[in-house]
């Protein structure tokens, strides 16, 4: 029986897959350690010597892996003889290429935002994990979707899906530092001021009773982005009242309770894994993974930008992205009616999808609405995130549809 695919490129495309999985979990560490090499004092943080290189080495690591899944990428189409984003495997392959390079051009080089790399790269490796669970040889597609759309369509829903996993990232970190803020200025005796979008800030020379001798960071609210030497090319400074200060970064740690970050999203990854995959391994995996990442983003907190910048770049994320979204489903429209006759079915995906873009049309309406910007709104995308991947994995496996990838 003929070889439905080239083996040579299809080897090659799978050993530059894992090249790429390994570089990006070798720069995620590195990310990571590169905080831990970042002095935090009372007020301010200052990138050491050791932290400096140790960001640059993993800088240099993501782009080599980021060369090496795109060239994966390519031989998968190779391969295949066709745009390699046909099934769950390449698309979640594509999806974390694009989260990871956007990350780098965007997060770290625009905004000088590196320190959130190490969470982008978190999402993107477990994307890819998850794409090795579904992994399928490469081969031609059905021919009712043999079609240019494949190029337009995927494509653009691949670009969003990809921008609101930066911008999960980002809403996730406010969501915490916002707390860290807010529990400081409580603990102080002071109001909040100085924020449109719910972040805590305090007076200056207000004093911090549980800190040890922890003075407010006066000057820019944007102090932290600074730490390990990135400074901004275009600050996302949100709406900060001039003079207004914000708590020591070392307390904002000590204020947040460390097992929640962890038992939290154990609790809802594990079983959410065990769901889609029944496989006991893969979700207690996923599940340490998971606690991993959330005492990790405790940990981080005095590294951070301050939560309204974090939360001004989830906003011009999204709003970014959902355009491109608004885009995906109308080319995947006019393709149903090329490919069954019919613009619009009700198909299940295509309900998941609408249903998507319907909440990300209300966090942005929720962003431009008094009494909802700020942690209202930033559930509402966490919410749209996940709303995103119940459709992608969830029903794309389990539900029986014109869409249903299951047996992939």
């Amino acid at each position: 029986m003929a070889e439905l695919y080239d083996p040579q490129f299809g080897a090659a495309s799978n050993a530059l897959f894992n090249t790429a999985l390994g570089a990006y979990l070798l720069a995620m560490v590195g990310y990571f350690f590169r905080m831990a090499f970042t002095k935090v004092a009372e007020g301010q943080t200052t990138a050491t010597r050791a932290g400096r290189r140790i960001g640059v080495a993993s800088t240099v690591i993501a782009s080599v892996g980021v060369l090496a899944h795109t060239a994966s990428i390519v031989t998968r189409g190779l391969a295949a003889e066709r745009v390699p984003w046909a099934n769950m495997y390449e698309y979640s392959s594509a999806l974390s290429l694009l989260a990871v390079a956007i990350g780098l051009v965007v997060l770290q080089r625009r905004l000088g935002l590196g320190h959130l790399m190490g969470f982008v790269l978190a999402l993107a490796t477990t994307t890819m994990a998850i794409a090795l669970m579904l992994y399928t040889d490469p081969g031609p597609i059905v021919p009712s979707l043999q079609s240019y759309w494949i190029r337009i369509h995927v494509t653009s829903a691949m670009v969003a899906s990809a921008i609101f996993m930066v911008a999960f990232a980002a809403t996730a970190l406010y969501l915490v530092k916002d707390t860290a803020e807010r529990r400081v200025a409580e603990r102080s005796g002071q109001g909040f001021t100085g924020s449109t979008v719910g972040a805590a800030s305090v007076t200056p020379g207000a004093e911090v009773a549980a800190g040890e001798g922890a003075a407010l960071a006066e000057g820019e609210a944007g102090a932290a982005p600074g730490a390990g030497g990135d400074q901004p090319d275009d600050r996302l400074d949100g709406d900060a009242v001039e003079g207004a200060g914000y708590a020591s970064p070392l307390e904002q740690r000590r204020v947040l309770t460390a097992w929640p970050f962890g038992v939290v999203p154990a609790a809802v990854v594990g079983p959410f894994t065990l769901v889609v995959y029944q496989a006991p391994v893969a979700a207690a995996v996923s599940a340490f993974v998971a606690a991993a990442i959330g005492l990790l983003s405790r940990w981080s907190v005095p590294h951070l930008p301050d939560a309204k910048t974090l939360d001004t770049l989830a906003y011009r994320t999204i709003a970014f992205g959902f355009p491109i979204w608004t885009f995906a489903i109308i080319a995947g429209a006019v393709w149903a009616e090329e490919a069954w006759g019919r613009f619009w079915g009700w198909d299940p995906k295509e309900t998941g999808s609408f249903f998507t873009w319907v909440l990300y049309a209300a966090y942005l309406h929720a962003r431009s609405t008094s009494g909802w910007r700020g942690r209202r709104a930033a559930w509402i995308g966490v919410v749209s995130f996940a709303a995103l991947m119940v459709t992608y994995y969830v029903v794309n496996l389990f539900v029986v549809g014109l869409h249903s990838y299951a047996g992939v």
